[in-house]
């Protein structure tokens, strides 16, 4: 019998079998005895002009809290069906990176952090700081939870960011998504403060790669996903999409 985290994800993988723009993989990795495997996806949008945007997408975070494994996995669906909307993009995702979160043993977030900010040995660690050196991202999505939160909301790095994709991509799906009250949060964005970040766990490229990707946090609040917070949820992620391709595009005129 499948995991709830392979059912999910069944639809995406069955999608990619016979396709050119989704391509499917599973890393297999030895943790403490166990055989896991870590799936990856690698969607492809429109070719536009020039070298496609890196960007990457992870979730699966909180032990057990499949939500946003799941609306990772509707995003990918929906992508594939819509290329436009990803034009220019090559969307690489993760929807487990917290890989023992979703074991019988549940192991907290704190755990894969703590072994991330002491560069540990383990295959899962190894495996995220291989892909983080190897595709060098110009932007990290990460789908998270918040049990405290009483709505949706996000936290970045950039000011300018904020104010010129996510504000306007949170309010865009506003109708369908209940916003918390501060609906974007911006954190610190120096060389200090990642370095800082790093060296706590987080996933996230050394402070010293340049350029520094910029990084979205989009936090759910613990209740079940509906279809229309799901669908709302793909509206935000395609609006970032397309309000940064905007966003360097204009950058590239001045």
């Amino acid at each position: 019998m499948p995991s709830p985290v392979e059912a999910i994800l069944a639809p995406v993988h069955a999608a990619a079998r016979d396709s050119s723009s989704l391509i499917a993989s599973r890393q297999t990795v030895e943790l403490r005895g166990s055989t896991l495997e870590i799936p990856k996806f690698l969607l492809l949008g429109q070719r536009g002009g020039g070298q496609p945007i890196r960007l990457g997408l992870f979730a699966g975070f909180e032990a057990g809290h499949e939500e946003t494994v799941q609306a990772l996995a509707h995003l990918l669906l929906q992508l594939k069906a819509s290329p436009g909307l990803s034009r220019d993009f090559a969307l690489i995702a993760y929807p487990v990176v917290n890989v023992r979160g979703f074991t019988d043993e549940a192991a907290p977030l704190a755990e894969f952090e703590a072994r991330f900010a002491r560069d540990s040995a383990e295959a899962d660690v190894k495996f995220f700081k291989s892909e983080l050196n190897k595709w060098r991202f110009d932007g990290l999505i990460s789908l998270r939870t918040d049990p405290s939160a009483r709505g949706f909301y996000a936290a970045v790095r950039s000011e300018i960011i904020a104010a010129e994709v996510v504000e306007p991509a949170l309010a865009a799906a506003a109708v369908s998504l209940p916003l918390a009250t501060q609906a974007v949060k911006v954190r610190p964005g120096d060389r200090y403060a990642r370095t800082a970040d790093y060296a706590h766990g987080r996933l996230s490229p050394p402070a010293d790669i340049r350029p520094y990707p910029f990084e979205i946090d989009l936090f759910l609040p613990r209740e079940a996903l509906s279809e229309e917070r799901t669908d709302g949820l793909f509206v935000v992620v395609t609006e970032i999409l397309r309000l940064y391709r905007a966003f360097i595009a204009h950058g590239q005129d001045l």
